[in-house]
């Protein structure tokens, strides 16, 4: 019985140990990367929207190069930080100025993303609502 165990640990350090199995996986993680860093390039920069009922104005939120975002022209949600992974855009967030204060993780699909447009849906929350941003030059 013990030999059996013994023998089951070594197939499994000897597997664990397996260049090959290795280099797979970490090829797939370059992949991965590299597609998130293509991402995240594009990504950083300041993109704007309408504000809804003042058409004229514009809010949005910039991404800088070392992982902080900054809002711009909304004065209660203020962006702190962003990262992004694969199809999703994280916006870290704080609330100031209103009755219930708060700190939460924006989530968001990106759905389109080029060099002069950005379209997300939220995936925390029921809304499914598509938001366009564009970027500024």
């Amino acid at each position: 019985m013990k030999q059996k165990i013994i023998s089951l640990i070594a197939l499994g350090i000897l597997t664990a140990c397996n260049p090959s199995s290795q280099n797979k996986s970490s090829g797939e993680n370059s992949d991965l990367s590299l597609n998130t860093d293509a991402k995240t390039t594009e990504l950083r920069g300041k993109w704007l929207q309408p504000i809804p009922g003042q058409e004229k104005e514009k809010q949005g939120f910039e991404l800088h190069d070392n992982g902080v975002a900054s809002s711009l022209n909304m004065h209660t949600l203020l962006y702190d930080q962003w990262r992004v992974s694969h199809d999703t855009l994280y916006l870290w967030y704080h609330t100031e100025g209103v009755q219930n204060m708060s700190n939460d993780i924006d989530t968001l699909l990106i759905k389109k993303l080029d060099n002069n447009q950005l379209t997300v849906t939220s995936l925390i929350g029921n809304s499914g609502m598509e938001q366009t941003y564009n970027k500024e030059k």
